[in-house]
């Protein structure tokens, strides 16, 4: 009995002290802390003595903006070295370092070579992502934006990867980075159909989740019915859940052949939700479709009415010009 009021008390007294520790000015200050290491070591050793003085303004102007030439400079070097890593992780998985890393086994001399270059580039992106928080007046609005959300993912694995070795391959989502040439070398096409396209994701996000529910719902009713025709005779089918994983599978037409039915009903069961899987996947795609169409239509419309009020002015102002 002390030993269990002993414990209960020590556990007590723990969740009163982690109940009364502000853990958001902890946060800060660790966040803080490593800012100032950060700060440190970038403007005192890194960057060559004629960047050491370099205004916030001037960070933002080469970093955030592509219309300049240090920025466009800047720019392009980034995604060079993007490139660069995304290939020296590829080569990586080929010669099989990862492995090598992930098991233990013997580590030969390229193994160093690969980690000290993943590395290099590692700090080069983490003092990149530095400076876009430092030059900022609001670094969490970046910070939680989609491009600031790409650039913690791109950096994040990595030092990830110290725990989970094998979340190391999970720097290749530095390859999203790309996407930033659209913006750099000024392809407004690209940009503008690209913000089409995600418009039209948007709008039809609602409709594709409700879609998606009928879905589900579908493939538990339709995998209870295959458990009930195969569950005494076909032995792969030994729970609801294996019928549910069957309709699932036949219902988006992948189809790996691992669990099929033996039975007259279970097949003709199996007919009917191959035919309903081919009409399914057409319902998103009209969705989408319909959408972008909209979506592209919008514009269109707006400069036919600004088109059509600026008529209708025109017409007024000569009507009253006649009066």
């Amino acid at each position: 009995m002390k030993l269990k009021e002993t414990i209960a008390n020590t556990w007590q007294r723990f969740c009163d002290w982690f109940k009364s520790v502000r853990w958001r000015h902890v946060a800060r200050q660790i966040v803080d802390f490593i800012g100032r290491i950060m700060h440190k070591i970038l403007f005192t050793w890194i960057l060559p003595k004629k960047y050491r003085g370099i205004k916030k303004k001037e960070i933002f102007q080469i970093i955030f903006l592509s219309d300049t030439p240090a920025g466009k400079k800047f720019d392009i070097w980034l995604l060079i070295l993007i490139v660069a890593n995304i290939i020296l992780l590829l080569i990586d998985s080929l010669t099989g370092t990862t492995s090598t890393m992930t098991h233990g086994a013997n580590r030969h001399i390229g193994f160093w070579v690969f980690k000290i270059l993943e590395w290099g580039f590692t700090l080069i992106f983490t003092f990149e992502y530095y400076l876009r928080i430092y030059c900022l007046k609001r670094p969490l609005k970046y910070a939680f934006s989609f491009w600031g959300v790409i650039d913690f993912l791109s950096i994040f694995p990595a030092y990830l990867s110290l725990f989970f070795p094998s979340t190391q391959a999970l720097t290749v989502l530095r390859l999203l980075r790309v996407m930033r040439i659209f913006r750099i070398f000024r392809m407004e096409r690209f940009q503008r159909e690209a913000h089409h396209l995600l418009a039209a994701l948007k709008a039809s996000a609602i409709k594709i989740l409700i879609f998606m529910l009928f879905v589900l719902v579908a493939a538990v009713i339709l995998g209870t019915m295959m458990y009930s025709f195969e569950g005494e005779k076909n032995p792969t089918f030994d729970n609801v859940l294996t019928g549910i994983y069957w309709a699932v599978v036949t219902i988006t037409t992948v189809g790996y052949g691992d669990v099929a039915p033996v039975t007259v009903g279970g097949r003709f069961l199996a007919v009917l939700v191959m035919l309903l899987g081919y009409s399914i996947i057409a319902v998103p795609t009209g969705i989408v479709a319909g959408e972008t169409i909209n979506e592209y239509r919008r514009p269109r419309k707006s400069r036919r009415l600004q088109e059509l009020e600026k008529d209708f002015d025109e017409d007024e102002e000569n009507e009253a010009i006649k009066h």
